[in-house]
């Protein structure tokens, strides 16, 4: 193999694996922080008007969103829609990020944050208008 193969080879190599990390799947976790609380927190209600049984994630620890709500479990608190799938059943959302109101969480329609979204601000509260009982996925921006 001549040098230019082995250069081609080397970046074709090289592109592979970065297209390959930008596919990996986020971390999932199951919905840990019910009540919305704390000093960074995403939540999904059930129902509109922050509103029903909520599924909330502590974001503290630096957890970038899920790529499949098929994975999230259910929503969790008393209210309507307790234990019913996240995804495809939130019609509202909260970001909660006190002191620091930067950046905010994208709902996707579909998953792997594909398709429609909705942007809930941090410091907000949104009713879902493109992903109301359509949310598949949701990523952290900042």
């Amino acid at each position: 193999m001549n040098l230019k193969h082995a250069l081609t080879a080397a970046a074709l190599a090289g592109a592979a694996t970065l297209s390959t990390l930008a596919m990996a799947p986020a971390a999932q976790a199951a919905p840990n922080n019910p009540n919305c609380l704390g000093a960074r927190a995403f939540c999904l209600w059930y129902n509109s008007n922050q509103s029903g049984s909520v599924a909330g994630w502590d974001l503290s620890t630096g957890f970038p969103g899920f790529s499949d709500l098929g994975n999230a479990g259910a929503f969790l608190t008393a209210g309507a829609g307790q234990g019913i799938a996240v995804k495809n059943h939130a019609a509202s959302a909260t970001y909660q990020y006190p002191n620091n109101c930067t950046g905010n969480v994208q709902v996707f329609f579909n998953s792997n944050w594909m398709g429609a979204y909705d942007t809930v601000p941090a410091c907000g509260n949104i009713n879902l208008v493109k992903t109301k009982n359509n949310d598949a996925s949701f990523l952290v921006n900042g």
